[in-house]
């Protein structure tokens, strides 16, 4: 549980869905109408040429209706764009360098970056120049004064611009990814995880292999210190209590749910679950809390419940929250056990 993080969807695996989509269907469109042309064609090899290209035509077709029913396989990211860089390489061959075919070079910088980590898009547009420029130099290779020429710099310079927007652009991307992640996962008080990061998470916890279980907390008498103390002081006891869960389980395993109500992750066998759950509770308990040079006196109530497999989020929250109702009416300051 420790080593996973709680992970949104900003749309942006949507996003590369339709980026693939739009980049296999373009292959498909190739294949089928090359491959007809070669069928119909008297060149020595273009049945051999046009049953290949069918072949990849039907492959693509696949690829397509999985994209288009979000059933992509992790593959698909390096066929389609291989194959998209390969359509590009071979119809510069058969057209020559000199014709506009060859201005699409210039988008997988581009489509790299988006599609593959800035490393990988990287080392992809590095090689894609590579052989823009093998291509170039092989094409004017009869003509000796035009192997070096400027036409070289017109290649290398815009690439090299688009390659460096395209690795700035991916850059801020995942930056703001992240920072957008954050703000939606993460309580703005506490800077614990919030229910959304929980339901995120809850998966995860289902299916671990060690006994695991969820401790729902409420702070006794809160609404008696916002109103006694202020709305600060009681902002303040929400941010010692956090510090204090997070001291004893980590940050991954602390969320804030609601006002004053934390859902708490524990890990270990049955008892160790419980001896954590009266450590937490004893902690805060002894806890020496001053707000305004006055003590201030804090206790939580606990409601507990094992995790199975086969249980709902929503239903083990029902059940932890009558089970802290009971620890309420029982005198606060106790943890109830389901």
């Amino acid at each position: 549980m420790s080593a996973n993080k709680p992970e949104i969807d900003l749309g942006n695996h949507h996003l590369k869905n339709k980026v693939l989509l739009t980049l296999s269907m373009m292959i498909l469109c190739s294949c089928l109408v090359t491959g007809f042309h070669n069928i119909f064609s008297d060149g020595r090899f273009a049945h051999w040429v046009a049953a290949s290209q069918i072949s990849m035509a039907i492959f693509f077709a696949y690829t397509s209706l999985r994209l288009l029913k979000n059933r992509a396989k992790p593959w698909f990211n390096w066929t389609v764009v291989y194959a998209y860089i390969a359509l590009i390489a071979f119809a510069v061959v058969i057209f020559g360098v000199h014709q506009s075919v060859s201005m699409w070079f210039f988008s997988v910088p581009v489509v790299s970056y988006f599609i593959f980590s800035r490393r990988h898009g990287f080392v992809i547009s590095l090689c894609v120049l590579a052989l823009f420029i093998y291509l170039q130099i092989n094409y004017n290779l009869g003509e000796p004064n035009k192997v070096w020429n400027s036409s070289l710099i017109n290649i290398v310079l815009p690439y090299s611009v688009i390659m460096a927007l395209a690795n700035a652009y991916e850059k801020v991307r995942i930056q703001n990814e992240w920072e957008l992640s954050e703000f939606a996962l993460t309580d703005a008080l506490t800077k614990c995880y919030n229910r959304l990061a929980l339901k995120s998470l809850y998966p995860t916890l289902q299916s671990a292999q060690r006994h695991t279980a969820l401790m729902l907390i409420d702070i006794d008498h809160f609404k008696r210190i916002n109103d006694c103390y202020g709305h600060e002081a009681g902002d303040q006891v929400l941010k010692a209590l956090s510090k204090v869960f997070i001291g004893v389980l980590g940050e991954k395993q602390v969320f804030r749910i609601g006002g004053e109500e934390f859902l708490l992750v524990l890990e270990g066998d049955s008892e160790a679950c419980k001896s954590l759950a009266e450590v937490i509770r004893n902690k805060v308990q002894h806890m020496n809390f001053h707000y305004n040079g006055e003590a201030l006196n804090i206790t939580l109530s606990g409601g507990y419940k094992a995790i199975s497999p086969d249980a709902e989020l929503t239903d083990i929250l029902k059940v932890v929250d009558e089970a802290l109702y009971k620890a309420k009416s029982q005198g606060r300051n106790t943890v109830v056990y389901v």
